[in-house]
């Protein structure tokens, strides 16, 4: 939905809302959403998944209109941008987020003078969609810094799955007050279980690369897509692959899928396959021995599940330069890094050979390392960030009547 269309179902929405209260009254509404709208994955998807087996609540998950993603969903749903989602944002009592307020629930009421009071209305639990670890704080765009910096440190809940985290989120990330910021766990990892297939499955990976439309780089001619390319088209690997019966993988990040008509030209193996957007992640870890990525936060997953990681950063120095990363890539990977294609290659014939395990000395290190980077593995995240949520509600009703 455009930008004019969003403003003018917001201003129609501000006017209705007094209209409305007596409809409203009473309701615990909280609404969930995602990856701008067009995904039905990740921390979102767990925690509405999660509410919707509380009957008190009414929980509802923001969508574009035309989204694929529609079928999945069980429950309430409403439109982004529209009148009926910005009425109902107005009365809602909780909206949990994985990118942004404006991206996934109520798009520009942050900056709607008047309008922006019901963005302080409604207590606002920012889930994010992955760990911050690996990539540093960069503004998607550099005109609304300034706005987007507001925006984070406005939230009520920040989540975190470690200490690591919560004080990287307070002093170097965007800063949000300590305050906000909590130590809960993801509850996407609640979903991550270890699961036994018949198949060998190995998952690729890599995260976006940010300057590649910011230099308005021809994909073609980038270190991304040539190592990409000559990984998946290597012929040691993919005589390999189907000598061990091995599936191989490759998800392009949702932010790069603008480039996927290049990726699609690539002639593939018979055992390597190209996977569509709507592909869902979680059941990709499950599924899969090995994974490979560079910098993504999906690593903290496959992490979670003890198995083991390749990290392909072929392009090390250029990402520490243009991206830059918290955690020490040189002494606190837990996993193995491999740099070139060749690396990668034997990376992977190595752990299949060896019942897909890292050698004793590298498995001893990465396990030092697990207190560091996630507190909980517990499968409790979901009750813990729900307990969370009812204490600050607890907290804020308090506040409010003794206003009174």
């Amino acid at each position: 939905m455009d930008k004019i269309k969003c403003l003018i179902n917001m201003l129609i929405a501000y006017f209705l809302y007094p209209f409305t209260k007596k409809k409203f009254k009473g309701r615990k509404i909280w609404l969930v959403g995602g990856n701008a709208g067009e995904l039905y994955v990740d921390n979102g998807r767990a925690i509405y998944e999660y509410l919707r087996a509380k009957p008190e609540i009414e929980e509802f998950w923001v969508l574009n209109e035309g989204a694929k993603i529609r079928k999945k969903i069980l429950g309430g749903k409403l439109i982004k941008g529209s009148v009926n989602a910005y009425l109902y944002f107005m009365h809602a009592e909780v909206v949990l987020f994985s990118h942004s307020i404006s991206a996934d629930i109520a798009p520009y009421l942050f900056v709607v003078p008047f309008v922006n009071r019901f963005h302080y209305k409604t207590l606002k639990v920012f889930l994010n969609h992955g760990t911050v670890g690996f990539k540093e704080r960069k503004a998607m765009n550099a005109k609304t810094e300034k706005i987007a910096e507001e925006l984070v440190k406005s939230y009520d809940v920040n989540i975190c799955d470690s200490e690591f985290e919560r004080k990287v989120k307070t002093t170097t990330w965007w800063e949000v007050p300590e305050n906000t910021a909590f130590v809960t766990g993801y509850p996407r990892y609640d979903k991550l279980y270890r699961v036994e297939v018949s198949e060998k499955e190995i998952f690729f990976m890599p995260t976006w690369r940010n300057w590649i439309k910011l230099e308005d780089t021809k994909i073609e001619d980038t270190e991304y897509f040539k190592n990409i390319m000559e990984l998946v088209t290597n012929e040691k690997l993919n005589k390999f692959l189907e000598e061990n019966n091995i599936k191989f993988n490759i998800y392009i990040h949702q932010l790069m899928q603008d480039y996927l008509k290049s990726f699609s030209k690539i002639k593939l193996g018979k055992n390597v396959q190209l996977l569509p957007k709507e592909s869902e992640i979680t059941k990709e870890l499950q599924k899969a021995k090995i994974l490979i990525t560079d910098y993504s936060s999906v690593a903290y997953d496959f992490f979670y599940l003890n198995k083991p990681i390749l990290f392909f950063q072929f392009d090390k120095d250029e990402y520490q330069k243009k991206v830059g990363s918290y955690v020490d890539l040189d002494k606190e990977l837990f996993g193995k890094a491999v740099y070139n294609v060749d690396e990668c290659v034997q990376g992977i014939i190595d752990l299949t050979n060896n019942n897909f395990k890292y050698e004793k000395n590298l498995y001893e290190k990465i396990e030092k390392l697990r207190p560091k980077f996630l507190k909980y593995s517990d499968k409790a995240n979901c009750d813990r960030v729900y307990d969370l949520i009812l204490k600050k509600l607890g907290e804020r009703n308090e506040k409010e009547n003794n206003k009174r």
